[in-house]
């Protein structure tokens, strides 16, 4: 076989052989037409930097104990929702805080609220303008009150209160019960022009394994680990002389032509996924400034987004030379049904998540890309405002994050701002339904579209991604300019 007919080969599985890197195998023979099609698009607008994070909270954070009302009144009616302030002894199954204990931030207008004990790193990114909050956000159809949806008189997301279900209308952008693509993936496919560099790595990359998040309809996220891309395990030329002898080897089996086709284009994908690596463990290594001096504390969270920031440096030399990229991480344990109060419940993992926000926030300020870095929450939902005895069950509505470079210093954020309409957390309120779940007052895809179009969708576009925003009024929040 001629090398060119190889390498036109290589140039059309490149999007396949980043599966393969990553560590995703399992999902390349679904995928292979898919893959394989052309896509046309043009670069996406700007020759700038952007990239996306996303932090995925699996199980469905307690938000409204992360961001909570701190006027007298309001206050007041959050304490009788929750069972009155916890207290180990007094008061096991109580969920509040106590308002003197809440670490108070004031917002562009004035206005005072507080943050979980724990979330005290929030504190200064929130006063900088850094940190903006959604208040009641949730899927939605269409917009709903509380009279819709205890009448049915309009459509409601199906599956809710199903983590399951619920994590994929947060993944997907829409309330549609199918689909094999997420938002992120289908943002990447468009994204994928813009990125004239290496070009084997794809936009989306994830640093928590699979999810349909970043799963377009042409392209597939690179997974990676913590600690960097996968490694073949004594097959490495960088290792001993059997080491080398190994590598050297593999290579050779996956550089040969084969017959027939298919069992040749496997050769292609793993002689490109080899080569993959190889170049990301070269821009990653610290001899060659692909390491950052920045502190993160322990977690899992936090050497994550230590590896996003590495990542997001390498990716800016000419070594990678992309310019749009979006990345995943995620979190587990804030399905709080039991222990919510304890020394190591919710509480322990809203201060890993700020702690991690803090430094994450360091780390992108030591490599100039703080303003070009838009990072955001998603979890399965909210959860009910009263106790089941030990914690909370599965709600709706609930509060997210979004963390970036102030708009007053250069950055795209209006932070230091609680954006939607924060509700009147009582248990039978205008906008809650049993137990206190939240009727959401922002929709998923009208965050998702605030973020596109920040990363460069042109706004005729937002609809063939988020199918349904049309139902909404602000397709495109203000938290983003």
């Amino acid at each position: 076989m001629s090398r060119s007919i190889r390498e036109d080969r290589r140039n059309f599985l490149r999007r396949v052989q980043a599966v393969v890197a990553g560590g995703a195998a399992y999902a390349l023979l679904p995928q292979l037409e898919l893959v394989g099609r052309a896509y046309a698009a043009e670069p996406l607008p700007g020759n700038d930097y952007r990239a996306l994070v996303c932090i995925f909270l699996f199980g469905g954070s307690d938000s409204f104990n992360m961001l909570i009302p701190h006027e007298a009144n309001e206050h007041a009616a959050y304490l009788t929702s929750r069972g009155g302030v916890y207290e180990a002894t007094t008061n096991p199954f109580g969920l509040g805080i106590a308002r003197d204990s809440l670490v108070t931030v004031n917002d562009s207008a004035g206005k005072t609220w507080g943050l979980h004990p724990e979330c005290a790193s929030m504190k200064p990114l929130f006063d900088a303008g850094e940190l903006a909050f959604l208040a009641n956000i949730g899927p939605l159809v269409e917009p709903l009150t509380k009279d819709d949806v205890t009448r049915r008189l309009k459509r409601l997301p199906p599956y809710l209160y199903s983590h399951n279900d619920q994590q994929k209308l947060w993944m997907r952008g829409h309330t549609n019960r199918a689909g094999t693509t997420g938002w992120g993936g289908l943002l990447a496919d468009r994204a994928e022009a813009s990125n004239l560099g290496l070009q084997s790595l794809p936009p989306s990359i994830s640093i928590s394994g699979s999810n349909l998040f970043q799963f377009g309809a042409t392209t597939l996220p690179f997974a990676m680990s913590s600690g960097g891309p996968a490694t073949v395990n004594r097959f490495r030329n960088d290792g001993s002389a059997t080491d080398r002898i190994r590598s050297e080897s593999l290579r050779a089996l996956v550089e040969s032509a084969y017959q027939p086709i298919m069992q040749d284009q496997y050769a292609v994908i793993g002689d490109s996924a080899i080569n993959l690596n190889d170049t990301l463990r070269v821009a990653l290594n610290p001899t060659n400034g692909g390491d950052i001096t920045t502190v993160f504390p322990a977690g899992g969270l936090a050497s994550q987004l230590r590896m996003v920031a590495r990542m997001i440096k390498a990716s800016r030399t000419s070594a990678i030379n992309h310019r749009r990229q979006i990345y995943y991480v995620s979190m587990g344990g804030f399905d709080t049904h039991q222990n919510q109060m304890a020394a190591n419940g919710h509480g322990a993992l809203l201060r890993q998540l700020g702690d991690s926000l803090a430094a994450f926030r360091a780390a992108l300020a030591e490599i100039g890309a703080l303003n070009d870095t838009t990072t955001f929450t998603m979890s399965d939902f909210g959860r009910t405002l009263n106790s089941n005895g030990n914690g909370t069950d599965h709600g709706w509505g609930g509060v997210q994050l979004v963390m970036g470079g102030a708009a007053a210093n250069g950055g795209a954020l209006r932070g230091g701002q609680v954006w939607g309409s924060y509700p009147l957390l009582e248990l039978d309120g205008t906008q809650a339904v049993g137990r206190g779940r939240m009727v959401p007052t922002i929709s998923v895809n009208q965050m998702g579209a605030t973020l596109a179009q920040w990363f460069g969708l042109p706004a005729g576009e937002v609809g063939a991604i988020f199918p349904g925003i049309e139902n909404f009024a602000q397709p495109r929040l203000g938290f983003l300019t």
